[in-house]
């Protein structure tokens, strides 16, 4: 088995780290990354190959489907059907919150990213990692956590390849500090159904959009 790649992200490294992860997500590779909550799998989330890959690392079922990073508002106006509440929630943005929307065209992404209704995880983060990621590779990625799928987040970049097989590159920025995770809001139910309630409360969401949301 080779051993993960790894780049230690000083000032100097910066530039460079985020050139060479991009050439290897580019190629179908995938990356650990620092996000806003925890390290994440970076991959093309456009290509089934790469998303094979996050799932096959993470051993995590098909039909738990993972989210993807964008870096503008204009892609999620694109590529999105948006309803008043969306916008609303699009003004909080970027921010630690993850919003399930449909798909205009729901072929454009691959099993394990888009769910059987069409809605697809949407994040644009506070994290300069895969925002400039994002931009410098021309699409969408993976945002998922770090960690086989049902155990905790990885914070600490030396326990990834203690844990994890198959990954190209490792992204070392340090420990991170340990925050909440997304909340996430499923807006292809009326009324808005809060999947996971994270960095953004219940009452804030409700309060920012005068509406009643459901939680599970």
């Amino acid at each position: 088995m080779t051993k993960a790649r790894k780049i230690r992200i000083t000032s100097r490294t910066f530039k460079d780290a985020l050139l060479k992860a991009a050439d290897v997500i580019k190629r179908g590779g995938v990356v650990a990354i620092p996000t806003d909550t925890s390290y994440g799998l970076a991959a093309n989330a456009l290509d089934i190959n790469s998303v094979n890959r996050v799932f096959h690392i993470k051993q995590r079922n098909k039909t738990k489907v993972v989210s993807i990073f964008v870096d503008s508002i204009e892609s999620i106006k694109k590529y999105f059907i948006l309803d008043d509440t969306a916008y609303k929630l699009l003004s909080l943005l970027p921010e630690r919150l993850t919003l399930i929307l449909k798909a205009k065209e729901p072929g454009t992404f691959p099993e394990g990213i888009v769910n059987k209704e069409g809605g697809v995880g949407v994040r644009l983060p506070p994290s300069i990692y895969p925002l400039e990621l994002v931009k410098l590779t021309g699409v969408f990625l993976t945002a998922t956590s770090a960690n086989i799928s049902g155990k905790p987040p990885i914070y600490d970049p030396s326990l990834i390849e203690k844990e994890l097989r198959h990954i190209d590159l490792i992204l070392d920025a340090g420990i991170l500090k340990k925050v909440p995770t997304s909340t996430v809001v499923d807006l292809t139910n009326k009324p808005p159904v809060i999947l996971r309630e994270g960095a953004i409360s219940l009452k804030f969401l409700e309060k920012i959009t005068g509406l009643r949301f459901k939680i599970l």
